[in-house]
């Protein structure tokens, strides 16, 4: 029996000092979940729900305090909200409402390659600067975002066009499409990417000010109005305090 436990445990030992090397693209849409602690979930709001892999059909209810490892999903549903911070303290997610969004991670030592794989929605975000030789990414299916001390939003919408906005720092845009391309995103600056690769870069509007400022509002207040036909109870994103 001592002889069975020491295999298996130098088994588990080899498996975890080398895990078999997983393509980046095909990772984003098709890896299994390892226990690899990537982040955690610190707020949720309404319907926010998880799953381990994309291959499970069923998902389930999100709590505060849930353990992201790598290869799990995210889901939030209509005028819901979920906060997503990395185990390693390198950056803060909120994910807005109807977004699907997958985390993942590769531990090396000390250090943790993070992507984080949007398939639909908006999510507002705030990186610190990664070491060297440490990468922090944004994945959609089209583009890939490469940043290091970074804070602004990114969307991916419904007909494939990638939006990002930057309140600091930069970004490295790759399109994934066939004819490629790529660009740098600075600070106070918008880039808009079509499906077709139609890179379009602007300095921040009105507009796009005003999505930083809703997409960074986590703060939900409600206000009871009393009438003769009973109370109403409103909810709503102020300002954070």
């Amino acid at each position: 029996m001592k002889e069975k436990l020491i295999i298996l445990f130098f088994i588990a030992f080899y498996i975890s000092i080398f895990p078999e090397e997983k393509n980046e693209n095909n990772k984003a849409k098709n890896s299994n979940s390892s226990d690899t602690q990537v982040a955690l979930v610190t707020k949720v709001y309404k319907d926010v729900n998880y799953r381990k892999t994309a291959d499970e059909s069923d998902w389930q209810k999100a709590n505060i305090g849930l353990v992201l490892y790598d290869g799990n999903e995210v889901k939030t549903g209509f005028k819901s909200l979920a906060l997503v911070k990395f185990t390693d303290g390198s950056g803060l997610l909120r994910v807005r409402e109807n977004c699907i969004l997958h985390i993942f991670g590769d531990k090396k030592e000390k250090l943790m390659n993070k992507n984080t794989f949007i398939q639909k929605g908006l999510i507002s975000f705030d990186v610190k600067k990664q070491s060297e030789n440490e990468e922090f990414k944004f994945t959609t299916p089209t583009v890939v975002a490469s940043i290091r001390g970074t804070s602004g939003f990114l969307e991916y919408s419904e007909d494939s066009t990638f939006t990002m906005s930057l309140e600091s720092g930069s970004a490295l845009l790759n399109f994934t499409g066939p004819q490629g391309g790529e660009g740098t995103l600075t600070e106070g600056n918008t880039v808009t990417i079509s499906k077709d690769g139609t890179f379009d870069f602007r300095e921040q509007t009105d507009q796009d000010k005003k999505l930083m400022q809703e997409s960074r509002r986590t703060n939900i207040k409600k206000i009871i109005i009393q009438t003769p036909q009973g109370d109403f109870e409103i909810e709503y994103y102020g300002p954070e305090e």
